[in-house]
């Protein structure tokens, strides 16, 4: 059946970001948008918490106890705090969640193959591509929205992009998207770099890279947070990867400790940009993952078309375009493919996709207040 399913679909799914998406007489508004992925992190943990059945088993979790510690709560509510505190201390007060599958509350990849490199084509081009089938490093085909926009004079160096796995610069086919892009063993370039980046490009100088796909999600956020601090992007993409690796490695305490960094880490960037005028009060994070992963025991730590529970995604809001809806409890059904409509729509910019979130997510844009570049 599910061979089927595909045969058909190859007919008529495609990529829907065309030259005529964006329009010339668009008027941005002058906000800023912030795109986080949190590569394969399973709606699972984000809703629940640490799962009790890899926890408590060995041959997932290296030190129960100690991770138990940090992360084990009887109560759902209370441990999935523990483990995500940005996400449930501030984005469920101030902004929203969607993905809760309990209450069903659905978010879904369009793409079939459910792996990285298809989930990010149709995150950022608003549409699926069935060519794009797996990681290969093949330079992408399809025009992506960060491109559309960087193209746009108003946004003209200040979009960019920081990710920790090196396949980046072809998802986004950098030869051609002409946006900053610093991705996997990369150093960061450019003039006048503060003391601190210098440091870390010396770090990436002398680590050995020869056989990693990806860099430590660490090193990528300092990168980026002070790129954010020099340059002030307007649209800035962030990607971490740790929750992906720690999953293909088949460690779930790692995988817990990846996700619980990078709620850290992006608390601190929504506190950097609250300190900022240039950010305060006119900026939204738009947070997400590619894909899912196997919804048993067995098949968590993988994902793809053969494994349940892969296409299975969640995403968060908050920021100035965000109604504070809180944890979306409602029957509903999202899909990747309407993120990077959103996108557009949140700059005040329109497209002629129908594919973005529903209006009921967002403020109301001011229509004509002109972009105030720095």
């Amino acid at each position: 059946m599910k061979l089927g399913l595909v045969l058909g679909l190859l007919l008529c799914w495609g990529s829907t970001l065309g030259s005529g998406d964006l329009r010339t007489e668009d008027v941005p508004t002058g906000q800023n948008l912030f795109v986080i992925t949190l590569d394969g992190f399973r709606w699972q943990e984000l809703f629940n918490g640490a799962d009790s059945a890899l926890l408590n088993d060995p041959e997932w979790t290296a030190d129960a106890d100690y991770n138990k510690a940090l992360y084990w709560d009887n109560d759902p509510e209370v441990r999935r705090a523990r483990l995500m505190p940005f996400f449930w201390n501030v984005i469920a007060r101030k902004g929203q969640l969607h993905g809760n599958r309990a209450y069903g509350n659905n978010c879904n990849t369009s793409n079939f193959y459910q792996i990285s490199y298809p989930g990010y084509n149709e995150i950022f081009t608003g549409g699926t591509d069935p060519l794009i089938s797996s990681n290969a490093k093949v330079h992408n085909g399809n025009k992506n929205m960060l491109e559309y926009i960087s193209a746009m004079p108003a946004y003209a160096g200040k979009v960019a992009a920081f990710a920790s796995w090196d396949a980046f610069p072809y998802i986004f086919n950098r030869e051609r998207s002409g946006f900053y892009l610093n991705a996997g063993p990369e150093a960061v370039q450019g003039e006048s770099l503060s003391k601190g980046q210098q440091s870390l490009n010396g770090i990436l100088a002398h680590a050995d890279n020869s056989e990693q796909a990806t860099r430590d999600d660490r090193i990528t956020f300092l990168s980026a947070l002070d790129y954010v601090k020099r340059r002030t992007p307007k649209v800035f993409f962030l990607g971490f990867s740790g929750t992906d690796d720690a999953g293909h490695d088949k460690s779930y305490d790692r995988y817990l400790r990846s996700a619980n960094e990078a709620d850290r880490m992006i608390g601190e960037l929504w506190n950097l940009v609250q300190s900022l005028p240039q950010y305060r009060g006119n900026t939204t994070f738009l947070i997400t993952t590619d894909h899912g992963r196997g919804a048993r025991k067995n098949t968590w730590y993988n994902h793809g078309f053969f494994v349940g529970g892969s296409s299975q995604t969640w995403m968060a809001l908050i920021g100035s375009q965000a109604k504070a809806l809180g944890e979306n409890k409602a029957p509903a059904q999202l899909y990747q493919k309407q993120i990077a409509g959103s996108m557009a729509w949140l700059l005040g910019l329109r497209t002629r996709s129908r594919n973005t979130l529903p209006l009921t997510c967002f403020r109301a844009v001011a229509p004509n207040e002109q972009l105030a570049v720095k």
